[in-house]
């Protein structure tokens, strides 16, 4: 019975830490601006209304990318200072492999005072696995 209390919490603990976001939007407590998440399918309707931005690294990109797509690299030192050079008030929609990294950058992003930001909700995976368009370059 003593173990009962601390086995409760931890299985509590790790199951609220595994509910996954259901809803599209999640404000950035800073400056009220969401990150909205896209279905693959939404994704693709908005994808002609802003900049399409990879950021998987160089050998991710070579297996396959969306097509018009801009690529730059979450993982290098000077991602903030090549995603500054775009628009502020154009939509920015974002993608990497899964959609954890491109997650991170979308908060970046907002923070660094863009107003349309858009997520692929897991990544060109789940793009692929939609059979949506890839193409190689």
């Amino acid at each position: 019975m003593k173990y009962f209390t601390p086995f409760f919490l931890f299985l509590l603990l790790i199951v609220a830490s595994c509910q996954s976001d259901k809803g599209s939007n999640q404000n950035s407590s800073s400056t009220g601006v969401a990150v909205v998440n896209l279905s693959p399918q939404e994704f693709k309707k908005l994808g002609g209304t802003g900049n399409i931005l990879d950021v998987r690294t160089p050998g991710e990109i070579a297996q396959g990318k969306i097509e018009g797509a801009i690529e730059i690299d979450y993982y290098q030192a000077d991602f903030q200072k090549k995603v500054a050079e775009l628009p502020k008030d154009e939509p920015v929609l974002l993608y990497c492999a899964v959609g954890a990294r491109s997650r991170e950058a979308a908060e970046q992003l907002v923070e660094m005072g863009f107003t349309n930001v858009y997520h692929l909700q897991g990544g060109i995976q789940a793009w692929y696995q939609q059979g949506l368009p890839i193409v190689r370059e």
